[in-house]
């Protein structure tokens, strides 16, 4: 025990050198930005060699599966080195000038916005297999980039990625079952915390109580000079602490159904319904799919609505909601990590289809990746993942006393077995 502390200190003591490094996260930030700027030539060019677009390749069957488990091992790193707000720097940087708070309307509306821009990217995502469209994917890129530097126009910090980005919204929710954050220092000095919480570019503070967990760990308060208030921590999430937002419970359950819905159109599940539902519908393929897809969503988001209705009345209907919400975000993780464990078999053709692009090696046909497959040690990965998931959700839902704990119970336990049920099917790894 001892031992594992003692290297758990080391851990803490060297990222909080790399965080405290001036040129964190800038370095990163710029880097990252010339392969984004790859990424949108390659998913704009049209395909010379390649059987896949290998910019779209690249974003949604590399980056997109390794994103969660960075998120599980670095929390919301991701956010402090992401290449999107370099433009919004950038964008503030050429005129300078003092620029004012958002208003407190983007503040209450915000969270929203964000959370119905994540569900039409994980609707679109589906829709429109964004993995292989390049244009979709660079146009994604484009308008994310834009939106970053039109809000650096009108408002002061990380406007943009505080109250409107979408993946900000779904790495916040996700970081809550990680174990590295900024927290106060052991004997932080009240001048130097208040200091540190003033330059904060999301207006917002890992030594305050409130909201602290909307730290990008940007380190832009451990390297004032009043950073000693500020410390890297190895801690044990705190998952129930504090409460969800209407929002973020709300988006929570979408992306739950989004991640539902993906897996099922890996199987041959998927297959049955297009074979079923088509000649209801006019053979309309775009508006099958998409019928599906919002049946999934809807389904769960109408499951919960009911149940908190139900059992949580008018007046605890919020706070039945942001419960469930809570126990389910487990199972979103969970379900994440298992469908990108499933898309990163595809890495090698995704290699194969950039250096045929790129002209390493020679044109002609790539082998298919889009037969239906079954793996042991993948299905045995997915499932510890699902399991993992699904105790954390009834560990969570038996936190809450009182006569409603049952429920909770019950209805915390019901995705987790569609889950196990539907990665219990051979799955592709080209959807």
């Amino acid at each position: 025990m001892g031992s594992l502390k003692a290297g758990t200190a080391r851990l803490a003591r060297g990222i909080e050198a790399v965080l405290r490094w001036r040129a964190f996260p800038r370095a990163f930030q710029w880097s990252l930005a010339v392969v984004a700027g790859l990424v949108v030539f390659l998913a704009l060019r049209p395909l010379r060699h390649a059987e896949v677009n290998p910019g779209a390749a690249i974003l949604w069957q590399l980056w997109w599966p390794l994103l969660p488990f960075l998120i599980l091992l670095t929390a919301r790193l991701w956010c402090a080195v992401c290449p999107i707000p370099a433009l919004g720097e950038m964008v503030w940087l050429s005129h300078r000038r003092s620029l004012p708070l958002p208003p407190p309307q983007l503040r209450r509306i915000g969270p929203w916005l964000a959370a119905a821009l994540l569900t039409a990217l994980s609707f679109a995502f589906l829709l429109s297999s964004l993995e292989i469209n390049g244009r979709l994917t660079a146009l994604l890129l484009i308008g994310f980039a834009l939106g970053a530097g039109a809000t650096a126009l009108f408002w002061r910090g990380r406007s943009f990625c505080r109250y409107l980005c979408p993946l900000g919204l779904m790495i916040g929710l996700y970081s809550r079952l990680a174990w590295l954050r900024l927290g106060p220092a052991d004997n932080p000095g009240r001048k130097a915390a208040a200091a540190s919480a003033r330059r904060c570019p999301l207006f917002t503070s890992p030594v305050a109580s409130r909201r602290a967990q909307d730290c990008v760990l940007c380190a832009t308060c451990l390297q004032e000079k009043e950073g000693e208030a500020v410390a890297v921590r190895l801690e044990a999430p705190t998952l129930t602490r504090p409460a969800l937002l209407s929002a973020e419970a709300v988006a929570v359950t979408l992306l739950l159904g989004a991640l539902l819905a993906d897996a099922l159109r890996m199987t041959p599940l998927y297959l049955r319904y297009m074979a079923w539902a088509l000649p209801l519908l006019g053979w309309n393929y775009r508006l099958t799919m998409g019928l599906g897809i919002a049946g999934v969503m809807g389904a769960l988001l109408a499951g919960q609505t009911a149940a908190a209705l139900l059992w949580g009345r008018r007046s605890s209907f919020w706070p039945f909601f942001g419960r469930l919400s809570l126990a389910w975000l487990p199972l979103a993780l969970a379900a994440h990590l298992a469908l990108s464990a499933q898309h990163l078999l595809a890495a090698g053709t995704v290699y194969q289809n950039l250096a045929a692009e790129l002209a390493l090696v020679s044109p002609g046909h790539l082998p298919p990746t889009d037969a239906y497959s079954f793996l042991w040690p993948l299905k045995g990965l997915q499932w510890v993942l699902l399991l993992a998931g699904a105790m954390i959700a009834l560990a969570v839902a038996r936190r809450w006393p009182g006569s409603q704990s049952k429920a909770y119970l019950a209805a915390a336990v019901v995705p987790a077995l569609a889950l196990l049920v539907i990665f219990l099917e051979p799955m592709s790894v080209a959807c």
